[in-house]
């Protein structure tokens, strides 16, 4: 009766440890001493994409493997071959796993071989740790440190001893998890096991912690508004209770967890426990903070800043028409040729300088992007920028060629911005009698695509603005951009036109580029989606 008590008992601690591995997030299997799968838990079913035949697949349960290179791995450079092979722990080198529907996982494998009691090989124990987001998650990653140290100790000859040493294994394992808390709590919520992992984050030893309460680890507040029994009800009811939130260590420091509370139920379906499985993150919250922190000053600098060039560009252009104004009250009282020339000087830098200040304040003011999206007709945009620059055309008997253009969701007042500098700059530069094109389509390459970048699934507005000026050197097409950049001094301007249209054109999504070439023209084409 007592054999069968104590086998009883065995059976059950090992269904508790079977599905405390069952509910870790991490994959792993274990194989027998020819390579045999044995065991395997749900995470590394969903790692391999299959589910391999327990007792008949070997070596490993994925479809293919392979190094980080790309060149295919043979079944004896598995990393459970090699610890079966030669009786040794392999970690620490990555592979790459492909399931069946072609995905492919990196992950980091960590191999432990098992000995019984005479020193031989009777199995081996691997874990599998995804590591695929590694470019996103760097510092995360590099946290994760070598977790199992001989694993298993013993192979079981007869059932009542398989049990016992099976259950020995798993507590094992729990136990030397080092960057998880992970524990077994009874109905009620008392503690009823303690791992490495546990004691590094909480602090607490495993003699000080079993029986106690796991609300001991939560706020004062979190305990009077009664948040660990919710997460407890809502693991019996949902299967499994998520909670991410500050947590106490044993000496009073608090650190950010990220908890994973998981129900264990019997043949019967009765609910005989919780997993739980901690994480500490407080680096990454403490990052998420300051980034938050910092991303408010930048907006309460931004708008101070608006604010300032509003300001400023007020209080500049006050004492500019002042000087305006009392330069042409001079060139009616002075007769002098040369004089008035010197006040037209005067007159014309203090034009010039209202401008730049005015192409300044724009773009700032693009810079923040405050404005409404809504549908603009592209052909009045373009009838009224035509009617502004009438004169000018007239003038230079520059003949405009166009395509009927479409509604597209834009800021309309920057739409005319962008037109009125693309014609203006296009009649500065124009020849008499010259044209000037605008023309436009939906249909682009799939190398302009890759090359602006245009998103997939988005349709874009191909614009095209061409005149046949002057034209200018094509080495200098990345410069023509940048703000105060003029290639020709001998016409007038800011140099924040062009700068200007390429910020309009980023603000709505788009991408532009230009093309030109000397006594030929210019081209510029432009990318903007249609909403």
């Amino acid at each position: 009766m007592a054999i069968m008590n104590t086998l009883n008992s065995s059976e059950t601690e090992y269904y508790n440890h079977n599905q405390l591995l069952e509910s870790l997030p991490t994959a792993v299997y274990a194989c027998d001493s020819k390579g045999i799968i044995t065991f395997f838990n749900q995470a590394a079913t969903l790692l391999w994409g299959q589910q391999p035949e327990r007792g008949i697949a070997m070596w490993c349960g994925s479809w293919k493997v392979y190094r980080r290179n790309g060149t295919l791995l043979t079944i004896e450079e598995y990393p459970m071959t090699l610890a079966l092979k030669e009786g040794r722990a392999v970690k620490g080198e990555e592979i790459v796993i492909e399931k069946p529907n072609g995905d492919r996982v990196y992950v980091l494998p960590h191999s432990n071989p098992i000995f019984n009691s005479a020193g031989e090989i009777t199995g081996a124990i691997t874990m599998l740790v995804d590591i695929s987001d590694k470019s996103k998650h760097e510092k995360q990653l590099t946290d994760t440190k070598e977790i199992y140290k001989d694993l298993l100790e013993e192979k079981v000859i007869e059932r009542t001893l398989t049990l016992q040493k099976s259950e020995d294994r798993y507590h094992k394992m729990v136990e030397e998890v080092e960057d998880y808390a992970i524990l077994l709590l009874d109905p009620d919520g008392n503690v009823q096991n303690w791992n490495l992992g546990a004691q590094k984050i909480k602090g607490y030893t495993e003699e000080e912690i079993i029986g106690k309460n796991f609300s001991l680890f939560y706020l004062i507040e979190d305990r009077e508004r009664q948040l660990p029994q919710t997460l407890i009800q809502r693991a019996a009811s949902e299967g499994k209770a998520m909670h991410e939130g500050w947590r106490l260590k044993k000496n009073g420091e608090k650190f950010w967890g990220f908890v994973v509370l998981t129900a264990l139920h019997d043949d019967d379906n009765n609910i005989i426990g919780f997993s739980k499985v901690t994480r500490d993150l407080t680096e990454r919250k403490q990052l998420e903070d300051q980034l938050r922190e910092n991303a408010i000053n930048i907006e309460f600098r931004n708008k101070q800043l608006e604010e300032y060039a509003h300001i400023a560009s007020h209080d500049l252009q006050e004492p500019l028409r002042k000087i305006r104004i009392f330069a042409e009250m001079l060139s009616h009282k002075i007769k002098d040729e040369d004089a008035l020339r010197d006040i037209k000087k005067i007159e014309s830098s203090a034009t010039r300088m209202t401008m730049l200040i005015k192409d300044v304040l724009a773009y700032s003011e693009i810079a923040q992007g405050h404005q409404m999206f809504v549908p603009t007709d592209m052909n009045e945009i373009l009838k009224n920028v035509q009617e502004d620059c009438e004169l000018w055309i007239l003038e230079k008997n520059i003949s405009i060629v166009h395509d009927d253009l479409p509604v597209i969701n834009a800021v309309s007042i920057q739409m005319h911005q962008l037109f009125s500098n693309f014609m203006t700059n296009a009649l500065k530069y124009s020849n008499i009698g010259g044209t000037i094109s605008i023309l436009c389509s939906t249909s682009y390459t799939e190398e302009e695509k890759k090359q602006f970048h245009l998103k997939e699934g988005t349709t874009y507005l191909k614009l095209i603005f061409r005149d046949n000026g002057i034209g200018f050197d094509a080495k200098y097409s990345d410069q023509v951009f940048k703000l105060f950049q003029r290639l020709n001094s001998t016409q007038s301007g800011t140099g924040i036109g062009l700068a200007l249209c390429k910020k309009i054109i980023e603000n709505h999504s788009g991408s532009i580029t230009v093309h030109s070439e000397v006594g030929v023209g210019t081209e510029f084409t432009v990318y903007l989606p249609f909403s």
